[in-house]
């Protein structure tokens, strides 16, 4: 058997590219906001960096189950099920809006003070709160679409969700231009319009998906019998079984994404805005590689559903020699247009955009490790069930490694940001030895559709 399965590269290819499009363009939206705000100061990069950083934790959550679907929803399609690939998207948003409620509802009462756990700043706490209070309902549309959108891409259906991604992020770009400047009888809305016009855009997303669904009767929408499905108390026991791992390792990862945020908050008002500026220019690379982690699973997981342990296992080799090579170089291609990059955040201050400038290497030279690292979590471990393991090293890496050391780098050693970022990487160095060695263990080859 060869190295490289050359039929599963081009046909991961086929898959990826859509997929890497339409994640890449779902991080532009964080993205926009920033950009479009930038014209009115560090604070209100800040602010808005700030509170996308704490709906990222709550939305990686959500992400957790819609993932779990699509694993499920790959097999049942390998096993022909079509019927329980239904069942499972609607278990999957039921268990996705029950998870959102209470957390939407605490985000009212305690908005100001997520925000002054990563600023001291009174104009970043203040523009925050509100970004947060018009943006966090906006989750449970969000919800909505991730669940379909994986249950498509179980299909091999991948460029309907690109399409109207792509949609979503022209009318998020109209609207946040026209409510942040103001305009046809509105008054300049600043960071408050740049919430209202991504509330906006989630929701038209939402609607033109289910829409679409609806009017074409495709094989995913839920009918009635699906719904009555819903009884059978073994399916709910086999989701949550799968997807609380996935949504506890989700959050328990997140939340220390956010504990990175506020260590460079209180850092400096500076040092905030250079990583918000940062963290969605690191999201959209990465994100051009997100469709192939997810490719490597919907293969994987058609494989193992249909019982072909040995394709499973071949198609995951490939990736796994492949993502590396390639993020390497796309890294090393990064920072060689790292003017280019920058052009959009032209209005910060210079010291801002020096200190973003000196950060920015790490990201592109470092982004290699952490994109092997989601091709083995999602393309491969978690398409065999594997959600366990997965917690059990993204909380080593994260918690019990990097966040400490960056504590220790960042107020007692006082290192320049530069040099905290450097350490916070420790985390993905010691994800990548122990993914690896689990990877190679094998013992992720499980077939979920007939358990």
């Amino acid at each position: 058997m060869p190295f490289l399965n050359m039929q599963s590269v081009k046909a991961s290819i086929k898959l990826a590219w859509p997929i890497s499009l339409q994640q890449t363009l779902v991080t532009m939206l964080g993205m926009i906001d920033i950009m479009m705000v930038s014209q009115l100061g560090d604070a209100a990069v800040a602010a808005v960096g700030l509170g996308n950083r704490i709906q990222f934790v709550v939305l990686v959550i959500v992400m957790g189950v819609a993932w779990g679907v699509g694993v499920l929803a790959s097999q049942y399609f390998g096993a022909g099920n079509m019927a329980k690939m239904r069942r499972s998207i609607l278990m999957g948003i039921s268990v996705a809006v029950l998870a959102l409620i209470p957390i939407v509802l605490l985000n009212f009462a305690y908005a100001d003070q997520l925000m002054g756990l990563g600023s001291t700043d009174n104009e970043v706490i203040g523009l925050g709160e509100s970004y947060l209070w018009i943006t966090m309902p906006s989750l449970f549309f969000i919800a909505g679409i991730l669940v379909f959108e994986n249950a498509l891409r179980s299909m091999n259906q991948v460029k309907l969700p690109m399409v109207l991604s792509a949609i979503a992020i022209v009318l998020n770009i109209i609207l946040n231009y026209w409510l942040i400047n103001g305009g046809l009888g509105i008054e300049p809305l600043g960071v408050d319009g740049a919430a209202i016009a991504t509330t906006v855009s989630r929701l038209m997303h939402l609607v033109i998906l289910v829409g679409f669904l609806i009017a074409m009767k495709h094989p995913v929408k839920p009918s009635r019998h699906d719904v009555s499905s819903l009884r059978d108390i073994q399916a709910w026991k086999k989701l949550v079984a799968l997807v609380w791992p996935m949504m506890f390792g989700f959050g328990v990862w997140s939340l220390g994404t956010f504990v990175y945020q506020l260590i460079f908050g209180r850092m400096g008002t500076q040092e905030l805005a250079v990583m918000s500026v940062l963290a969605p220019v690191e999201g959209m690379f990465i994100s051009m590689f997100f469709g192939f982690a997810s490719a490597c699973a919907i293969m994987v997981g058609q494989r193992l559903g249909a019982d072909k342990i040995d394709e499973a296992w071949s198609i995951a080799r490939t990736f796994a020699f492949l993502s590396p090579l390639v993020a390497i170089v796309g890294g090393a291609l990064l920072y060689a247009i790292k003017s280019w990059v920058f052009i959009p955040f032209a209005d910060l201050p210079a010291s801002t955009l020096e200190m973003a400038s000196d950060v920015f290497l790490i990201i592109a030279l470092g982004a290699w490790i952490k994109i092997s690292n989601m091709t083995f979590a999602m393309g491969m471990l978690r398409a065999g069930g594997e959600t366990k393991a997965c917690l059990y090293i993204d909380t080593t890496g994260m918690w019990l490694v990097s966040i400490p050391l960056t504590l220790l780098a960042a107020f007692y050693l006082q290192l320049p940001l530069f040099w905290v970022v450097v350490v916070s990487y420790s985390e993905e160095v010691c994800k990548l030895a122990l993914f690896g060695w689990r990877v190679a263990s094998k013992k992720w080859l499980n077939n979920l559709a007939t358990t």
